[in-house]
């Protein structure tokens, strides 16, 4: 019966979104460092599904460009800085020729993460160090960014070499509600967003706290995943390489479950970097970035649970984040300290991986998006 549920959640994506089937190539971006690394900024690529290969197609310079994120024609980068270096630049990807169409500081220092809503016209900004998060709206076609509110965070964690203040990590969306992780704090704070203008150029769009999901303390919450239904949240934490599994039952988030980022008996420095879910829903995937260097992977229960299945070298250091290709495919892991973007082939009925041998050389990668 498991086997036969898991056909049906693989193929369902596939009757309903004919184009993930007929795809045979994906327009792909790599965020980079360029401090001190020789990188010149965002590499973007044509990756074919057929035979697992990436081919260069241009260069986009822009200092520290440390996460991306994509909405039609549009992409977003964060520029990882202090003061005025802390950026969000907006760029038109529409040709070949990609141009940055605006730039606007985040009033927070080390910006790590930018994340669109689903309509594409509200981005907000994790600001690291500076313990904020910015909203921004894009206005004229998506082509002008506006910054409308700023929140400032206080409070700390036990660990006291990573949780003296806030540190603000990441942003996802899920059923029109932000979730903002606070590493710092060991929280995720649940917003909803309203406008009192019908023009988004005017009136105020602020964020409205609804929530707030404790996580482990001294874990460090980073990014998030939710499952296929919305009902599940998987919260990584960067400090204790674990996963807390929280399921909604009256509309209150209840720890079900925490698992572990690395094989038993490990000893080694923790470093949850990334997770997220298979587009069948059936999978997820985390790395471990410490001195683990894997990414791990667990199957999804139909009650939202993990079941832990395997795990794998990913043939390098600092495997920082990873993407997973529309169709299901390939696992693509961004290896920071070693320089290499290494490719895994992803069964489609298993979710098991298998490294292709294909490495994608580029500087200091730290985020892929498609």
């Amino acid at each position: 019966m498991k086997q036969i549920t898991f056909l049906c959640m693989l193929l369902f994506p596939l009757i309903f979104n004919p184009s993930l089937s007929e795809a045979q190539s994906y327009d792909m971006f790599v965020g980079t460092y360029t401090s001190g690394t020789g990188s010149k900024g965002i590499y973007r690529y044509n990756f074919d599904i057929s035979s697992g290969e990436a081919r260069p197609i241009s260069v986009i310079e822009t200092p520290n460009p440390s996460f991306l994120a994509k909405y039609d024609n549009r992409l977003l980068a964060v520029n990882e800085g202090e003061g005025e270096q802390a950026t969000l630049s907006l760029f038109d990807i529409s040709t070949g020729n990609v141009k940055l169409i605006d730039k606007s500081t985040t009033l927070g220092d080390h910006p790590c993460h930018v994340a669109f809503d689903a309509a594409g016209n509200i981005a907000l900004v994790s600001n690291y160090s500076g313990g904020s998060l910015a909203l921004f709206s894009l206005t004229d076609n998506r082509s002008k960014l506006i910054l409308h509110d700023l929140l400032e965070y206080e409070g700390g964690g036990p660990n006291a070499d990573r949780q003296q203040q806030a540190h603000i990590h990441s942003t996802f969306f899920n059923e029109g509600l932000a979730y903002v992780s606070d590493l710092g704090s060991d929280q995720i704070h649940i917003y909803s967003l309203s406008h009192d203008g019908t023009d988004l150029r005017n009136g105020a769009l602020t964020l409205n706290e609804q929530a707030s999901i404790y996580t482990i303390k001294g874990g460090g919450a980073r990014h998030l995943a939710f499952s296929a239904d919305g009902l599940t949240l998987y919260s990584l934490q960067e400090l204790t390489g674990q996963i807390a599994v929280f399921r909604k039952e009256n509309d209150e988030w209840l720890l079900k479950q925490i698992v572990s980022l690395y094989g038993d008996g490990f000893e080694g420095r923790q470093g949850g970097a990334d997770v997220k879910i298979s587009p069948d829903g059936g999978s997820l995937y985390a790395t471990n970035r410490g001195d683990a260097n894997l990414i791990l992977h667990y199957a999804v229960l139909p009650n939202g649970l993990l079941e832990w299945q395997n795990k794998y070298s990913v043939q390098g250091a600092g495997p920082r984040n990873f993407a997973i290709t529309p169709d299901g495919g390939y696992v693509l892991v961004a290896n920071q300290d070693t320089n290499r973007i290494v490719v895994f082939k992803r069964d489609a009925f298993t979710g098991d991986l298998e490294d292709t041998g294909k490495h994608i050389e580029v500087p200091a990668p730290v985020c892929v998006i498609f």
